[in-house]
């Protein structure tokens, strides 16, 4: 009998602290969520985190702050998250970054696909490959000749070594088997501001940076990275035509993420919350309006993506030997 009550008491106690467990995840969030951005307040992942923050708030009934920690090219607040404890309150809004900085140090500071536990892709930023008007070329396909007929001649500026518009157009470089050069850049605007005058052949920023100088004439727009046409220039071929590969993306995208460990309850309550949010037309309107796409993948899409990027860039970076 003693045994038998032993028993009783013990399926109680598990069942005490199941019920006191539901009860914590049902009561998620009973408290502010930080979101740290580890870029400055008006960059790309700022804005779009501030736009779904904003939306999560009401949804989640609960203050989102955002956090934002620039420095080190973003492995300051990055580290910072992945540090944070593992309890949902302490969140990452990601871009491309995530998976490219780790392995441009030879001891990263954190791991990409094991230091975080994805929770929804939100956004993507299409970058627009275009060249200046007194480039020897105007088309992708003038591109591809010029840079065979006069191998390790042709350069193409980009934003610092290890950036998106480097490693897209040195990803486009291996893929056609042609030699490029890449002439690096502090900033977008300087490089922008060198295709147009001439000084450099090429560039790959993000679309909204150059749309408007291709409007006016004075860049040549070769190719979007989108796998669909862009509405704001229609008449561009994607580089998913161009190369043959329909699942062919170049964009910077963006993501949330919590720590590694966080519970699988939390991690669901706020990828439904974020599904919800990106499926209303104020906050895919605000999100267009910045100049990104709404793009969400849901989390098990969002994991199996972070770990094929990792591996692309990481590939990428060590080929290039980038490593410092």
């Amino acid at each position: 009998m003693k045994y038998a009550k032993g028993l009783a008491n013990s399926a109680l106690i598990g069942l005490t602290i199941l019920a006191g467990t539901h009860s914590a995840a049902a009561a998620y969030p009973d408290r502010p969520v930080k979101i740290i951005v580890a870029y400055g307040a008006g960059s790309g992942a700022d804005t779009v985190a501030r736009i779904l923050g904003d939306q999560l708030a009401v949804k989640l009934k609960q203050s989102i702050v955002i956090d934002n920690m620039p420095g080190a090219g973003g492995e300051l607040g990055t580290v910072a998250a992945a540090s944070a404890a593992p309890d949902g309150y302490t969140l990452l809004f990601a871009p491309t970054t995530l998976t490219v900085s780790p392995h441009m140090d030879v001891k990263p500071k954190y791991d990409a696909t094991k230091d975080f536990a994805p929770i929804m892709r939100v956004a993507t930023l299409p970058m627009l490959l275009v060249s200046g008007t007194k480039a020897p070329f105007s088309t992708w396909e003038g591109l591809l000749k010029e840079a065979e007929q006069h191998p390790d001649a042709l350069n193409y500026a980009t934003s610092g070594k290890g950036s998106p518009s480097h490693l897209e157009a040195a990803m486009l470089a291996k893929l056609k088997g042609i030699q490029i050069r890449d002439v690096p850049y502090r900033t977008g605007s300087q490089a922008l501001t060198d295709v147009i005058s001439g000084e450099v052949s090429f560039y790959f920023p993000v679309l909204p940076a150059a749309a408007q100088q291709v409007q006016k004439g004075r860049l040549n727009a070769l190719a979007v990275g989108t796998r669909e046409r862009s509405s704001v220039l229609p008449n561009v071929p994607t580089l998913a035509e161009l190369l043959g590969k329909p699942d062919y993306e170049a964009t910077v995208w963006y993501g949330l993420l919590a720590p590694a460990g966080t519970p699988s309850s939390i991690i669901k309550a706020l990828a439904e919350a974020t599904a919800t949010v990106l499926s209303m037309p104020e906050t895919r309107q605000k999100i267009v309006g910045s100049g990104s796409e709404v793009s969400p993948m849901d989390t098990a899409e969002f994991t199996a993506f972070i770990a094929a990027e990792d591996k692309k860039w990481g590939d990428l970076v060590r080929e290039l030997n980038l490593q410092k």
